[in-house]
């Protein structure tokens, strides 16, 4: 009876635990969460100055081909969309008559016109002798031949200064001197847009203002203002986009969120936080409407996968050494195998990990954006130690770690700004070629563009559906070779110096790791990992005195251990952070151990041991809140006590048999533990 009621409660437990996961895994799979990867087509361009290659500042704009503001070296270019050189604006930079200072953010029309912020030198009408100069950020705009056709201002700059200002002296175009008034923020960044009848919306993030304007040049109206309410947007607002029926969205990149209003400057809606779950974000930095009427969005948010060292795998049996006492059972070895089988450590470790401050920093630090910017981002430095130390802080990261991949997403949503999906790619921060592989745009079709800040090349992307991609695999493989030779010579308490017990001892060890992990998405991630052990000793025990007592010990043991791990992120936010994690482990192993007398026409006592075991784990580990975590194993150990389940064979000096020894056991264990944090 009592077993019935034992093995029912095992089975109501597994069935919690299934249906735990199978609610997690339906709400996963849904279509509205659904999950596309990017599949490499094409690179082009690379570090210069005409002629399809271009400097470290870049802007890119699409309408049918490509359009690249080079701020640098003082152009435009005109791509096609496979990245042939087709056009240049001006085609010679190097000209006076270049008009371009700092090319910035540009846009495209349907008439192929070009739109590119950037600032000029304006001349103040009714004034002459000397003339006065305004510098201002302006949007100059060109035919899709490349003549210029009109230069929009979002500041006042035809009317004369109301009070005195300072100015300084300069040479104007015809060679005479000059003034020129330089505002504060007069050389501040501006973003455009244009919609389906050639209206241009400039966003002018510093002041807080969104300005629509006529094809012709024409002011219509300015809406927007600083701030983080209905309406408003952050000074760094990033990026601004416009959909198919007009609608003006803002990626408001200090608040992490997409603000909405409509073609006429109403707001309408703003969705999104701060944080790195589905809808969330992290910094929005680029938005494009798609002409479905979805939206495709990319913030700075990074997931960080790395593995550190040879991780641990789960052992439930003993070394070599401890295989070949003569009393398996005793006390010590007992107490060493029962630490063995309830393991600290590892993919089965019991959840004191989970209260323990340690594993919880450890497990933030892989996702804190702080660590990839100290370490990795191709920041600035005023000090060229500071620079050095960067760099050593890398070697050193790099050197520790087998795998270390960074996985960036491209969030999808309707018009509404509704969640439906997400695109993510991978960065090898371990290759020498691609480890600086950066966002640099993304395409009204959908496609992604990244930048390798080494030499400048442009990769293109497409979007594809799930399948499996070496891209998003890491394996590795580690060996180990170990041989030990010990010579023992004892010479026993009488007057001569000879020998009395000889002990000659060689020990062999083969060990073979094999991991194996892939990144399903930036949030699942599933892990294989492999331990063969190989081991041998053989042990020559002389007694020249009794050559009869002498004896010969051979051992040999294979044992093999597997582990898989699934992990899923419920929660990436690192303060409140939750992960889920299914894990199974399987032990079998095998050992011979034989005890021959040396010289069997002398002894022919005899003994042979032969042993086995295997032993499975399973186990779940979810954080059901950031502060309380849930968990359960279940472990069926064969043998749960010993090192193996030994089958002893004794046979008496003359070669018969006399006895037979075994020893079997096992247990089946169930555990669950609730940790709460206060």
């Amino acid at each position: 009876m009592g077993s019935r009621i034992t093995m029912k409660f095992y089975r109501n437990c597994f069935l919690f635990v299934f249906l735990v996961l199978l609610f997690h895994l339906n709400t996963l799979l849904l279509p509205t969460d659904a999950v596309e990867y990017v599949k490499f087509e094409k690179e082009f361009s690379g570090k210069g100055s005409t002629q399809g290659a271009f400097g470290k500042d870049i802007y890119l704009a699409f309408k049918y081909n490509i359009y690249v503001s080079d701020t640098e070296n003082r152009l435009i270019q005109k791509l096609s969309p496979t990245g042939e050189f087709l056009l240049q604006i001006p085609s010679d930079p190097e000209s006076q008559d270049n008009i371009f200072r700092k090319p910035g953010h540009l846009t495209v029309d349907e008439m192929g016109n070009i739109y590119v912020a950037d600032t000029t030198a304006h001349h103040i009408s009714e004034t002459e002798d000397p003339r006065i100069f305004i510098f201002a950020p302006c949007v100059h705009k060109f035919s899709s031949t490349g003549e210029l056709q009109n230069t929009f201002f979002v500041d006042p700059v035809d009317a004369k200064p109301g009070v005195a200002l300072p100015a300084k002296v300069m040479i104007d175009e015809n060679g005479k001197t000059a003034f020129g008034i330089q505002s504060t923020g007069y050389d501040r960044a501006l973003r455009v847009a244009v919609n389906a009848q050639n209206q241009l919306y400039i966003l002018d993030a510093k002041r807080g203002r969104i300005h629509k304007f006529a094809s012709d040049g024409k002011k219509l109206l300015t809406f927007g203002r600083y701030g983080a309410g209905d309406g408003e947007f952050d000074k760094d607002a990033s990026d601004i986009a416009i959909d198919v029926n007009g609608n003006v969205f803002v990626a408001d990149t200090g608040n992490h969120r997409i603000v909405k209003f409509s073609a006429d400057g109403e707001y309408i809606s703003s969705f999104g936080k701060k944080g790195r779950d589905n809808g969330e974000f992290v910094k929005p930095l680029a938005i494009v409407a798609l002409p479905t009427g979805q939206l495709l969005v990319k913030d700075s948010s990074r997931f960080r996968r790395k593995v550190g060292g040879l991780p641990e795998v789960i052992a439930l049996s003993p070394t070599l050494t401890q295989l070949t006492e003569s009393t398996p059972g005793q006390t010590e070895l007992a107490g060493t195998i029962k630490s063995a089988t309830r393991p600290q450590y590892g993919p089965f470790g019991p959840n004191i990990t989970a209260a323990d401050t340690a594993s919880l920093n450890r497990r933030l630090r892989l996702l804190e954006e702080a660590e990839y910017r100290r370490y990795y981002e191709d920041n600035e430095y005023d000090e060229v130690d500071d620079e050095e130390l960067a760099e050593e802080l890398k070697r050193a990261d790099i050197r520790l770690t087998l795998f270390h991949n960074v996985i960036s997403r491209v969030q999808k949503f309707d018009n509404s700004g509704k969640y439906v999906g997400r695109i993510i790619y991978e960065t090898d921060q371990l290759s020498e070629e691609k480890h600086d592989l950066t966002f640099l745009a993304l395409a009204p079709t959908g496609h992604l563009y990244l930048r390798d800040t080494s030499d400048f090349t442009i990769a293109k992307y497409s979007v594809s559906g799930f399948t499996i991609k070496p891209s998003h695999m890491n394996g590795f493989y580690s060996t180990r070779f170990a041989n030990l030779s010990n010579k023992y010579m004892e010479d026993y308490e009488d007057i001569d110096f000879a020998t009395d017990v000889q002990d000659e001892l060689n020990q062999l060890e083969l060990k073979n790791l094999l991991g194996w992990t892939y990144s399903l998405s930036e949030r699942w991630h599933f892990t294989l990992l492999d331990e063969l052990t190989y081991s041998e000793q053989d042990e020559r025990y002389i007694t020249p005195a009794k050559v009869e007592d002498s004896f010969d010990f051979d051992t040999q043991a294979v044992e093999n251990a597997f582990v898989a791990n699934l992990k899923y992120i419920t929660n990436p936010n690192p303060y409140r952070y939750k992960e889920l994690n299914l894990s199974i482990g399987r032990v079998d192993g095998t050992s011979d151990l034989t005890q021959d007398a040396l010289f069997p026409d002398l002894n022919k006592q005899q003994r042979i041991d032969s042993g086995d075991a295997n032993s499975t784990v399973i186990e779940l580990n979810w954080d059901v809140w950031s502060r309380a975590n849930l968990w359960f194993r279940y472990a069926d150990l064969n043998p749960a006590e010993t090192s193996r389940n030994f089958i002893r064979r004794f046979y008496d000096v003359s070669g018969d048999l006399y006895e037979v020894f075994g020893s079997r056991n096992q247990a089946r264990q169930f555990l669950g533990e609730l940790t709460i944090k206060f």
